[in-house]
């Protein structure tokens, strides 16, 4: 048996081995029924290659993402060490109330703060750590809104979101309001300026 014939064997078992039933490179069946051994052989070869080509592809593009996020989280850390009064917000997240699944539960009170453009996930729990989830909150890079959100999908919707809104000495004050994000949140938001330096209001 010639050496081709023997690879495609071998490659032809794999494929039965994991229960594959499509032909490489989209080629249909009666293509494929009318192709010699050889070429057979070439289409898994070539197959082969733009896998290894799409999989490297798919490997740099992650790489880019976890260097842009590393870039991201490094600015954002600069900025916390640099930061001003009115670059930093400060909230509280108390009375909370989260639905996990069907059902609504009294929650544990979240505190966290934000440089202005951040964005990141808050994991909110019940009182009993039995259900977690998350939700999506920012700081504007104006300093003039604070977001809660349910996830990313929302954040540039009119819907699934919460919005904190009001002016640098509204929130040198500080901020409060009621919400309620249909089927997933509910409770009070309490946001004002980290009191950092000399305050001018």
């Amino acid at each position: 048996m010639k050496l081709a014939t023997k690879t495609l064997c071998l490659v032809l078992g794999a494929w039965i081995l994991t229960a594959c039933s499509l032909h490489p490179l989209g080629i249909d069946d009666d293509e494929w029924a009318s192709m010699s051994q050889t070429d057979q052989l070439r289409a898994y070869e070539k197959q082969a290659e733009l896998d290894k080509v799409r999989a490297e592809a798919q490997a740099r593009e992650r790489q880019a993402q976890a260097e842009a996020e590393a870039r991201k989280y490094e600015a954002m850390a600069a900025m916390r060490r640099n930061a001003q009064y009115g670059d930093i917000v400060q909230c509280v997240l108390d009375p909370l109330d989260v639905r996990f699944g069907g059902d609504w539960k009294v929650s544990k009170p979240q505190v966290f703060d934000l440089v202005r453009g951040e964005e990141r996930d808050l994991r909110l729990q019940d009182q009993k750590e039995r259900y977690s989830t998350t939700a999506l909150v920012s700081f504007a890079e104006s300093g003039l809104e604070v977001a809660l959100c349910r996830d990313g999908y929302y954040a540039n919707r009119r819907d699934g979101c919460t919005r904190l809104l009001g002016t640098s000495r509204d929130f040198h004050r500080g901020v409060r309001q009621t919400f309620s994000i249909d089927r997933f949140m509910q409770g009070t938001l309490r946001c004002d300026l980290k009191p950092i330096g000399r305050q001018r209001y």
